[in-house]
């Protein structure tokens, strides 16, 4: 996509077309998903029907929780030729990608990643680099959004991020933030789209709309465009190349001579070896490398160029696939018919119900007094009647036939997702024994074997962009803890100077991110956790591990329990390391 070579006012323009055309062509889309959130919150509109159901039993959202998981998908990464450097690679990368995990808050994140994604089909996940983190001497590092689908406007007609030229991102913050982010001043700032005026004297306090557009231009480089309303906030071709204020006069990137009186912000393709490097595998690169020009071979400073990342920060996770869809298939859209006819026939229940009551019957000439408040009417009888005609007439309605088709329509909703009582938790009676209620329940979770499969997929792509962000911007080596099979401690780093590698052909260095990128299927799944201590024990009595009576053999199950997480298991490890210590049969 072209945008270069034009003025700053034609850029503004140009960008707010874009996303004007894309809203617009958008607009179906959120019609649809607004609905879907609407129904999964309860509301009692009917399709097709000016009046609301008169109550709601929001068999959606029961549906819907039913689903929700808490399991963190954990990394898993192979590298796509393998050595014995690409696997230590690939070991660092997954270490580098679970502690972020540890780091940032994917609980929270997760648990509106699986809402998003029931409710409207899939989720949006926003990974980028911020310079501004700083921890024990590293600088940067990534933040990982979970953005939901209304607020994310794709480029009309394309189905899939890779093969889009522009996306847009909408976020809502202050006038304030924006002034301390980008160094606006008050009057840039009055040019910012308003979404909602504070009846407020406090100056910035308003809140307003920022824009994020990326886009790929005539090159494949990512840019990044951010506005709101009339005011530019950041405009920043090649959003990924490495840049660094230069003289214009000497060329210098450090303090000089001419003061900076000439300085411009330039792109910085290759960083200089000032001396040789010793990678952690021993490769040495030298500060002095031959250097292929055309047919001649010379020798100059050794250069590294640096790594640029290619792909759109954005993940999709998708809840089932669906075709020619950016998004996948709403668990509401496909259970609305009933949840609609559900709403009708609970009206109906109770429109019957307040109809329905206990008539008194009383003599014309009764002396009680009845209140109608309560009663609602009352028969009078004609003086001489006997007194036997005291009575009451019941018009309470029969309503199973109404609660039966309730319950058969609820039914239904549940088995076109898949999921049965077992699976939320319902417990029934049934003459069935343990075996076969577990085969039942796993059959019924098979049946939402793709979902889990797309969010896996989500998040290898997620760990993707972490790699491909810490290769091009992480400059200090990030320290990395982990624990091995036998619990011990271990202490590694993460260095992007590792995957450097010389391509002898064409003479130059480059950074190997061949690296496939899944998720670890045993890695601490909390639905799995009391089947590996059960497991976990079955091992020990039958001998799999060693002697059950030996203290060896007891340390190494307590060992297979801690990495499964079961409860307090960290004290009989110690203990049993202790008691090998104390001895003789010293544990190495």
């Amino acid at each position: 996509m072209r945008t270069e070579n034009k003025t700053k006012a034609l850029r503004l323009e140009f960008f707010k077309g874009l996303y004007n055309a894309s809203e617009k062509a958008a607009s179906e889309l959120y019609s649809s998903l607004g609905r879907y959130m609407s129904q999964y919150k309860g509301s009692p509109e009917l399709d097709g029907s000016e009046e609301d159901a008169i109550t709601v039993r929001n068999i959606t959202y029961e549906i819907v929780e039913s689903q929700i998981s808490s399991e963190i998908p954990q990394p898993k990464t192979d590298a796509a030729s393998y050595s014995e450097r690409r696997g230590r690679n690939a070991e660092a990368i997954e270490r580098l990608c679970r502690s972020i995990r540890d780091r940032l808050p994917f609980d929270e994140l997760n648990d509106m990643d699986e809402r998003y994604t029931y409710i409207y089909g899939g989720s949006v996940w926003y990974v980028d680099w911020d310079n501004s983190i700083t921890h024990a001497g590293e600088v940067g590092g990534v933040r990982v959004h979970c953005l939901s689908p209304m607020d994310f406007i794709p480029q009309p007609g394309i189905y899939s991020v890779e093969d889009m030229e522009y996306l847009f991102m909408r976020f809502t913050t202050t006038r304030a933030e924006l002034g301390r982010r980008y160094g606006l001043s008050d009057e840039e700032l009055s040019l910012a789209e308003c979404e909602y005026e504070y009846d407020t004297d406090m100056p910035g306090g308003d809140t307003v709309t920022m824009l994020v557009c990326f886009y790929k231009d005539e090159d494949g480089e990512i840019g990044r465009y951010v506005f709101s309303g009339d005011a530019v906030l950041e405009d920043m071709p090649r959003y990924y190349m490495r840049k660094a204020t230069v003289c214009s006069v000497c060329g210098s990137v450090t303090d000089c001579g001419c003061r900076g009186r000439r300085s411009v912000l330039t792109e910085v393709k290759y960083e200089k070896l000032e001396e040789e490097m010793i990678l952690r595998s021993g490769v040495k690169i030298p500060s002095v490398s031959p250097k292929l020009d055309g047919e001649r071979i010379s020798l100059g400073s050794t250069e590294i160029p640096y790594y640029t990342p290619k792909l759109f920060p954005i993940v999709i996770r998708k809840n089932t696939s669906r075709e020619r869809s950016l998004f996948g298939q709403s668990d509401c859209e496909y259970i609305r018919p009933e949840q609609q006819a559900i709403n009708k026939i609970e009206s109906r229940i109770l429109k019957k119900l307040l109809r329905a009551g206990i008539t008194p019957v009383v003599p014309e000439d009764a002396r009680v007094t009845l209140n109608n408040s309560v009663f609602g009417q009352v028969i009078k009888m004609k003086p001489g009647e006997s007194v036997a005609q005291y009575g009451k007439v019941d018009t309470t309605p029969d309503v199973s036939q109404d609660i039966a088709e309730a319950e058969r329509l609820y039914d239904h909703a549940k088995r076109v997702i898949g999921i049965s009582d077992a699976y939320q938790g319902i417990d029934s009676y049934s003459g069935e024994s343990g075996v076969a209620r577990q085969l039942r329940i796993s059959q019924a979770s098979g049946r939402l074997e793709s979902k889990k499969k797309m969010k896996h997929t989500a998040y290898a792509d997620i760990d993707r962009l972490i790699f491909h962000f810490y290769l091009a911007f992480a400059d200090e080596p990030r320290h990395l803890s982990y624990k091995d099979a036998y619990g011990r401690i271990h202490y590694e780093e993460f260095n992007r100077y590792d995957f450097i590698e010389y391509d002898l052909g064409r003479g130059e260095y480059y950074y190997d991110d061949d690296y496939l990128f899944s998720v670890d299927l045993d890695g601490g799944s909390e639905y799995q956790r009391e089947s590996l201590w059960e497991r976990n024990l079955e091992n020990l009595k039958s001998g799999t591990l060693g002697d059950p009576a030996s203290p060896r053999t007891l340390l190494r199950y307590w060992q297979c329990q801690e990495r499964a997480h079961y409860p307090h298991a960290r004290e009989n490890v110690e203990y049993f390391m202790e008691e090998l210590e104390a001895g003789g049969d010293r544990y190495e």
